[in-house]
């Protein structure tokens, strides 16, 4: 067991020392984000005379400045690296860009240093290290947070640290403050120093400073926001987990997580492609949740959808692990989990229907107290089985996590039926959509320490700004008040504090009752129908027993009549026989009868002197003989005939029961067939066929068992637990606006550190029943539930996971009972900007094996290992493999039509996906012209741009606009494999489309639109990118199943055609060649 922990720990340990090479950006130069260089002998933000001085500030904020000291190119650092390392060519278009600093210090307005507030980069003390000593010595890597410490008293040196008397403004804590103004000269010296100390000054020439200037509030302006500005998100979360699981077991998902591939056991798995029985079993209705999110009851989840939310809901929900589901292009992910939201919130209203009162729900043990600055908080905890449904999504992509956090809410995305009528505190999550129509506050994005606040402000006090949709025109402003910006919240007085003091203090006489009461009979009504559906699904699972059964007892039955048959032929010869012995017994017995009646007398004896009597005796024993033999005879056939006797009786008794056996099948069977053939009749179209099983189109675009009544009744549950719950914070709300003070507090950070974890979860815990998904960037995870420990967290879900790194995730498992993983392998691979080889010179020094290499795996890589359901498919993996299981598959594709659709199913799913766009249901796409490759074949070429193809691409654009009507704001994607192709693309088109809507592939992940334009680029002479581009489907996988009407693919064919995956490509599209003149007079076969 302890070599176990320490292999786990060793596999963070070594992921947390990658982290180490992974810095954050620091802001570009920018006098409009005002962010300045610092010159020696020119003024400070904080200098009279500095162009920020003239910025007006509204009453009451300040600035704070923070200090970018040492700024270097992080191309730099792979440069350095590379030369440690050496080449490998697995990063062909290298993705270190952007700028960092070895250090960060934040000043306040009068110059003076927040001592607490220095942060020092990991990244290029690393890199320093790699130079010398070297990674040839061991522990070159340790030590970084002892010379980080040794190097924040150096910068205290700056000036002698003092503290502001009690009572002056100097924010909670008082932060020490340096004695004296910090100028250039300081911190160019300090930089200085510090570079030359840690071996970078060559290698990243960091020589020069910037300053940031934030606005503030006066009375936060000497306060350090303890926020790293410069190295990894994760790598102090890392460094935790592999301290904890050094001497302590992981929850069950972790564990599973961090098993090596070794530890699975293959022939467990079920392939749900190759056994449709099992998804078809999987679905049944004693198996799907009884509530289900509100959307149009015409269109319920797929079979492979629902076959997840499923096995979610019954395998993982009652206990805790990891649940993997593979989610290609288009096929539903977020309904999918929006269906697992809506199981997990019934679940517990079921639970609080079975109080009598709501305060019941609280434990019965002092409340936790604590002073948080000058108030004090209470949290009364929630007894133990109403908790554990706290879910958090979270992802590497911020703009998958934002589309979760504003989808769900928003009221459009409700079906009609529901649509006018759900209410779940919707004016306060229309709020938190910013003014966008909201139904419920089912979901809010958290994450950043702005994203918190605004949840705070507008959730909790009721605020809005100014700029939301829908907001009141602002008052005019006298010119004589004005000072700069006005304060931009406006409180609407009606936050969820509001309604919670208005409850508080009005008897709620009833909602308690009548609550319990509607949300009972909707769940009566729900389990009455899946009852009536789980009779029917009994029968039809049922038919083939019942056929066998049916054919073995008919078998019988002409078994037993063959063995009657052949018994009877028996008994006439057994009669016969035993009639002749009879006759024979009688002749004997006559023959005996005539010799005893011819006995000598006594004076024949007499004279023959004994001769006559001793041979009458001699005849006597032979007749007698006679005799006795044939009665032996007859007592044989008797016993033959009555063994032919009960044999025929036992052969008749055994054909009745076969009978009996055959008929009571035969009825069993029609009333199964009666009970199917019904069901069908009433749920036409939801109740399957035999077809299912052998048709993959048709069984996979079903939903068994979902039909509009049942669909309909399980929303109505969903909205009674909502009203359930939102009873319980009306009847519960002084104990409960308590607990969300201090919930509010640790959704902000505030909550002291001396405060222990079980108080902190426990604010946490009233904060999940009101608003049950919270969505976060894993890069915040950490500062979100910092304060959390192990399985504190009721369920983490995973999005995206396809794209995050292994380690990213670690953090969040460990604080979770339960993770559900959606991603896809197949699409783009996480981005690691360390070289390989320096992950794998990490790896040797870590002892750990290289499955666990960030450069070689994803989260969703490792997740879909330990899912007993999924489905192998082909691919060309990061390790060599050829294949890849994955999770349970969703596999209808609702977004693009052909040829998009078909080359995507085509080079990355081995034909996994089916088709769920009806081309007759969709309106003809206003643009006419087919989806094509523009054949560009240009001489010119800058790198991998290629000049002419943005001539081609104007026109390509130009023609979208002016023939067809196309917004090419809202409805066009311009991407390319290559970041020099797609700032070529952006410069070439910067006034047709807007900057956001140009991009690599990688920016693209996530995203859709009616048209994407693919732009390859590279030098026709520099087939090496070419190659990194085609080595892998993933990259043209996501770049064509962005494209729901039309892709247009820009490029050199022929340098291209020929390239793994883009003959698929090549092959599914005509060709057009272009000239400057226009493009499409020649016309070439796919």
């Amino acid at each position: 067991m302890g070599g176990e922990r320490r292999r786990r720990s060793g596999v963070v340990g070594y992921w947390r020392a990658v982290e180490l090479f992974s810095p954050q950006k620091v802001p570009a130069l920018s006098v409009r984000d005002r962010v300045y260089p610092v010159e020696a002998g020119r003024p400070m933000p904080w200098d009279a005379g500095h162009p920020v001085r003239a910025v007006p500030l509204e009453g009451g904020y300040g600035w704070q400045h923070v200090v970018y000291g040492g700024v270097f190119a992080l191309g730099s650092v792979r440069d350095t690296l590379l030369d440690v390392f050496g080449e490998s060519g697995e990063d062909h278009d290298g993705r270190m860009d952007g700028e960092s600093a070895l250090f960060a210090l934040t000043v306040t307005d009068r110059g003076r240093l927040l001592l607490d507030s220095a942060v020092f980069s990991s990244c290029a003390w690393a890199t320093g290290r790699a130079v010398a000593p070297g990674p040839g010595t061991p522990g070159w890597l340790d030590g970084f947070q002892e010379d980080a410490d040794a190097w924040g008293r150096r910068a205290g040196a700056l000036g002698d640290p003092v503290r502001y008397p009690a009572g002056a403004v100097g924010g909670e804590g008082d932060s020490p403050l340096g004695p004296g103004v910090v100028s250039a000269g300081h911190l160019l010296e300090f930089t200085g120093e510090l570079a030359r100390t840690w071996g970078v000054s060559v290698a990243l020439d960091p020589a020069t400073v910037r300053v940031r200037s934030v606005p503030v509030r006066l009375d936060q302006a000497d306060a350090a926001d303890q926020q790293d500005f410069l190295n990894s998100f994760i790598a102090a979360d890392l460094e935790r987990v592999a301290a904890v699981l050094a001497r302590e077991e992981p929850g069950a998902g972790l564990a599973a997580y961090l098993t090596p591939d070794s530890g699975f056991d293959r022939a467990n798995r079920v392939d749900l492609r190759l056994r449709p029985e099992a998804a078809l079993a999987g679905v049944a209705p004693e198996r799907t949740p009884a509530g289900r999110w509100p959307a149009d009851a015409r269109h319920p989840l797929a079979l492979s959808q629902q076959f997840a939310v499923n096995a979610v809901h019954c395998e993982l929900a009652p206990t805790a692990g990891i649940f993997a589901v593979n989610g290609p292009p288009g096929t539903g992910k977020t309904t999918m989990l929006r269906d697992c939201f809506a199981a997990a919130v019934v679940e517990r209203a079921r639970r609080l229907a079975a109080l009598r009162l709501p305060s019941e729900a609280f434990e019965r043990q002092s409340p936790y107290v604590w002073k948080s600055g000058d108030h004090t908080r209470t949290v009364t905890p929630l007894r133990a089985e109403f908790t554990g449904f706290e879910m958090v999504v979270a992802s590497a992509n911020n703009g998958a996590v934002e589309n979760i956090s504003t989808e769900i809410p928003a009221r459009a995305a409700l079906g009609a039926r529901w649509r006018e009528d759900a209410d779940y505190f919707a004016e306060q999550a229309t709020r938190l959509l910013k003014g966008e129509p909201a139904w419920g506050a089912v979901a809010a994005r958290l994450g950043s320490k702005r994203n918190r606040l605004e949840f705070v402000n507008r959730f909790w006090h009721g605020k809005y700004r100014r700029t939301d949709a829908g907001a009141p025109a602002p008052a005019p402003v006298p010119q004589q008040g004005r000072r700069g910006l006005r304060d931009p919240w406006i409180d609407s007085g009606n936050g969820l504090a509001h309604l919670l003091r208005q409850w508080r203090d009005t008897p709620q006489t009833g909602v308690w009752t009548e609550a319990r009461k509607r949300f009972g009979d909707a769940l009566a009504e729900v389990e009455r129908l899946r009852g009536e559906r789980a009779d029917a699904a009994a029968a039809y699972e049922g038919l083939p027993a019942a056929y066998e059964a049916l054919r073995h007892t008919r078998e019988a039955v002409d078994r037993d009549t063959a063995a009657l048959d052949r018994a009877r032929e028996e008994l006439p010869p057994a009669e016969d026989a035993l009639a002749g012995v009879r006759r024979s017994l009688e002749r004997a017995e006559e023959a005996h009868r005539e010799h005893l009646a011819r006995r000598p007398g006594f004076s024949v004896s007499l004279f023959t002197l004994g001769r006559a009597a001793r041979a009458w005796h001699a005849e006597e024993s032979v007749a007698a003989g006679a005799v006795s033999a044939a009665r032996r005879e007859q007592d044989a056939e008797r016993a033959r005939l009555d063994g032919v006797r009960a044999r025929v009786a036992a052969a008749s008794a055994r054909l009745d029961g076969a009978r009996g056996a055959a008929e009571a099948a035969r009825d069993r069977a029609a009333r199964m067939e009666e009970a199917v053939g019904a069901a069908r009749a009433r749920w036409e179209g939801f109740v399957p066929e035999g077809a299912w099983l052998t048709d993959d189109p048709l069984r996979e675009r079903s939903a068994p068992w979902s039909d509009p009544e049942i669909t309909r009744a399980r929303t109505e549950l969903f909205l009674a637990a909502l009203d359930l719950h939102r009873a319980f914070l009306r009847c519960t709300a002084r104990t409960m606006y308590a607990n969300l003070m201090a919930g509010m507090d640790a959704v902000v950070g505030t909550v002291p550190g001396t405060v222990p974890e079980a108080h902190v979860r426990a604010a946490w815990q009233s904060l999940f029943l009101v608003v049950p998904v919270v969505s976060t960037t894993f890069a915040s995870l950490d500062r979100v539930f910092g304060r959390l420990g192990a399985q504190a967290l009721g369920w983490l879900f995973v999005d995206e996971a396809g794209q995050a790194t292994p380690q990213m995730a670690v953090g969040g498992m460990w604080r979770a009972r339960r993770t559900v993983v959606v991603g896809d392998p197949l699409q783009l691979e996480p981005v690691v900007v360390l070289p390989w080889t320096a992950q794998r010179a990490l790896r040797e020094e870590s002892g750990v094996a290289e499955e666990w290499a960030p450069g070689r795996t994803s989260v969703q890589r490792l997740a879909d290992r330990a899912n007993r359901y999924g489905t192998l498919l082909p691919a060309e993996l990061p390790d060599g493999g050829h294949e890849v299981w994955v999770g349970a598959p969703l596999r209808v594709h609702r977004r693009c039509d052909d040829p998009m659709f078909s080359v995507s199913n085509a080079v990355a799913y081995d034909g996994l996906m089916v088709q769920g766009v009806d081309p007759g249901a969709r309106e003809p796409y206003a643009y006419r012209p087919a989806s094509s490759w523009v054949d560009v074949v240009g001489a010119e070429a800058d790198g991998h741009w290629i000049p002419e193809e943005g001539r081609a691409l104007r026109r390509v654009l130009e023609r979208l606009r002016d023939e067809g009507g196309v917004d090419l704001a809202r409805d066009v994607f311009v991407i390319s494999p290559f970041r020099q192709v797609a700032a070529g693309a952006r410069r070439a088109c910067r006034d047709l489309v807007p900057h956001g809507r140009v991009g690599t592939v990688h920016t693209a992940q996530g995203k859709e639109a009616d048209v994407v334009v693919l732009v390859l680029g590279t030098d026709p002479r520099r087939p090496g990118a070419r190659a990194w581009a085609a080595s892998r489907p993933n990259l043209l996988n996501v770049a064509v199943s962005r494209a729901k009407r039309r892709l247009f693919v820009i490029g050199n064919r022929d340098a291209w055609r020929d390239q793994r995956f883009f003959t698929t490509l090549a092959e599914s599209l005509p060709s057009h060649s272009w000239s400057p003149s226009g493009h499409g007079e020649r016309n070439s076969s796919g």
